[in-house]
């Protein structure tokens, strides 16, 4: 896990959605991105950012599908679009992922805001309005 000199974010009370499970995964997520922020500031080996890339891109295909699937049972009625903006995000990693693996992109701090900003934008934008529905109810 980064040491805390090294995190480029942390988990604040605001992201959580109310759902354990899901406020795990994004914690996870969190620490992943942490982690590939780590090796970028210690200098480690490209080899070592790519493993990690391949760890979020699994993560995120992983955490995705469950949320959909506990969306999908609880019958939220922004799945639709919810799912698409999943499979943008998630595109959108798996290209950063294969442009790093390639050599066309090299790990910076630009892309670690990029992570973060992916993130943390869709936690308090996209999850908050199925967190406000699901708590409606």
């Amino acid at each position: 896990m980064a040491t805390a000199a090294a995190l480029l974010f942390s988990w604040r009370d605001t992201y959580s959605v109310g759902i354990a499970q899901i406020d795990n995964q994004h914690k996870q997520m969190i620490s992943l991105i942490n982690k590939l922020h780590s090796t970028l500031l210690q200098g480690n080996g490209t080899t070592a950012r790519a493993e990690i890339m391949d760890e979020l891109v699994r993560y995120t295909d992983s955490h995705f599908a469950y949320e959909e699937s506990l969306l999908r049972q609880r019958d939220y009625s922004g799945l639709a679009a919810h799912s698409h903006e999943h499979k943008r995000l998630a595109a959108q990693v798996r290209d950063m992922r294969d442009s790093l693996h390639s050599g066309k992109l090299a790990a910076s701090l630009a892309m670690m805001e990029f992570l973060e900003d992916w993130l943390c934008g869709h936690i308090l934008d996209r999850d908050m309005a199925y967190a406000r529905e699901l708590k409606g109810r």
